[in-house]
């Protein structure tokens, strides 16, 4: 066992010796050969370099692998172009050349995912979903939607004042499917509720950020609140993001991400609040 992890940490030394540019490359195991692939970004900064390095080789050995095929694959190469080696991203595990190895690399995903969405890489939100959910305490109990007429919780969740009376009268499963001009007209009165049209918003990411997983935050109060979200300016999506640091705010920006086919503009806006809260607390 101890020859077979300072096999691959002897290799890992060597390889990332010789890298000058590291690329990130759609799928995993499953996809075809990394020629065939279209990257998606390219990091070649020294010190970029250097954190993922940092990133992906620090950990204990799992002594086996994944069952998945991972959904990114990290690609190194030399001053020369050559290609040096390479890597599949999977929950919280680096698999290191895994044909030549079979030992997946422990480690957390949280800073390396949020970094590549720097570079326009997507994908964070999904990858950081069951941290979030873990750190805010968000897992269902017994009860997995909000009941009707049920005053402390609807406070609890965050539900925005002034829709409160209007949230009491349905369940969250039945809140979920309300019909599409009902659902418009309570967006249509919290905007007028709020002088400032960004409160709006976060009033909406805190309530979606608080919905418990899987069944309120999916179709739920969750699947409710993201309604209404869409309904809103994109413009002022951009403008929160940066500025959040309320943990359930950032929790309600998280899913609204992964329920977009791109997220990386939206993570790279929350990486430093999410890094603080994931990883510095």
């Amino acid at each position: 066992m101890g020859e077979r992890v300072e096999l691959i940490q002897c290799w890992l030394n060597e390889a990332w010796a010789r890298v000058k540019r590291l690329e990130i490359l759609p799928g995993g195991e499953d996809f075809p050969p990394l020629s065939r692939r279209q990257s998606i970004a390219v990091i070649d900064v020294g010190d970029d370099i250097n954190r993922v390095r940092k990133w992906t080789t620090e950990g204990e050995f799992a002594e086996d692998v994944c069952r998945c095929p991972g959904d990114l694959t990290l690609a190194l190469y030399d001053a020369g172009n050559l290609l040096i080696g390479s890597a599949t991203l999977h929950p919280g595990r680096i698999s290191w050349e895994r044909n030549r190895f079979w030992n997946d690399l422990l480690a957390s995903e949280v800073e390396l995912r949020l970094f590549l969405s720097r570079f326009g890489v997507d994908g964070a939100s999904r990858s950081l979903l069951g941290h979030m959910i873990s750190a805010l305490n968000l897992h269902e109990g017994a009860v997995q939607f909000r009941p009707a007429g049920d005053v402390a919780l609807t406070t609890a969740r965050r539900v925005p004042s002034v829709l409160v009376e209007d949230l009491l009268k349905w369940p969250g499963d039945e809140a979920a499917n309300l019909d599409r001009e009902l659902v418009q007209r309570m967006t249509d009165r919290l905007i007028q509720a709020e002088e400032d049209s960004t409160k709006t918003v976060r009033e909406l990411l805190a309530w979606l950020g608080t919905a418990t997983w899987p069944a309120e935050a999916i179709a739920g109060d969750g699947q409710l609140a993201r309604r209404m979200l869409e309904k809103l300016d994109p413009a002022l999506m951009t403008q929160v993001l940066p500025e959040l640091t309320d943990p359930f705010e950032l929790m309600g920006a998280v899913v609204w991400a992964a329920y977009r086919e791109d997220d990386a503009a939206s993570m790279s806006a929350v990486e430093p609040a999410i890094t603080q809260l994931l990883v510095d607390s």
